[in-house]
């Protein structure tokens, strides 16, 4: 896991190796978050995307 911190609206970027559910390819998804304003509240993901299908559902309820 890898973390990039944003300077606006208290965004920040992980990327995560990962291995698709579809194949067991490797990949690497990368998610955007904002920091929830509340510690009970989890952060919000604003952007997701995988780099085998930026589309894939699968992959992303592993982050919600």
């Amino acid at each position: 896991m890898e973390e990039h911190v944003h300077d606006k609206d208290n965004e920040y970027t992980l990327t995560f190796d990962s291995k698709c559910p579809a194949d067991a390819s490797k990949v690497l998804h990368t998610v955007i978050y904002k920091k929830a304003t509340c510690t009970r509240v989890d952060d919000i993901i604003l952007h997701f995307h995988c780099s085998r299908d930026s589309k894939c559902v699968k992959c992303q309820h592993n982050y919600l």
